[in-house]
């Protein structure tokens, strides 16, 4: 088991190649899965192994155009987010992140919702700015949905959205074009 863990976080660190190449979305989300359940953050006292895991995979989406390491890189944002508004619950709730994909052409969406507290319409609007955070200061720099909203749509020509309700939870959904988008031939 540590063996597949070294493994995966150093296939995920050695992929400095930014091109596009067809990839398993299911693959991807439980590698980044994986990953994330062997980080536990000490300070605060919580560890993502309590949180319940649920996916729903499209059996219809096949490999999608994207760089594997930077989609995981978004995944794991999320899913550290996901863990930490799950933590911050004190109702006894227990903890549930629902992984989805789906076949909407012309994208591939990959859904990442979670139970955890929430945001205010107010935090929502804000939420993809960089340096914007929620948290304490020196617990969080704002950059992490920043950087993966800047992923999704620069880098990957997709669309990253959230809904979100005080007390209901939190959705991400993530929208990758299944066609490759074009590269510009430099006439």
């Amino acid at each position: 088991r540590a063996s597949r863990i070294v493994s995966h976080m150093l296939s995920f660190s050695r992929r400095s190649n930014r091109e596009m190449a067809l990839a398993s979305l299911p693959q991807l989300i439980d590698q980044a899965v994986e990953i994330a359940g062997n980080d536990f953050d000490l300070s605060e006292g919580f560890d993502f192994k309590g949180v319940r895991i649920e996916r729903d995979f499209d059996p219809e989406l096949g490999k999608v155009p994207c760089i594997a390491n930077e989609l995981e890189q978004v995944l794991l944002n999320l899913l550290k987010n996901a863990a930490q508004a799950i933590h911050q619950r004190d109702d006894g709730t227990p903890g549930r992140i629902l992984l989805r994909t789906r076949l909407n052409p012309p994208w591939a969406e990959i859904q990442v919702e979670d139970n955890g507290v929430g945001m205010s319409e107010a935090v929502r609007k804000r939420i993809f700015e960089p340096f914007f955070t929620t948290k304490e200061v020196g617990e969080g720099t704002g950059l992490g949905l920043s950087v993966s909203y800047f992923i999704l749509t620069n880098n990957h020509k997709g669309q990253m959205e959230v809904t979100s309700m005080p007390g209901q939870g939190t959705q991400f959904t993530l929208r990758l074009p299944l066609a490759e988008p074009p590269t510009s031939s430099g006439l």
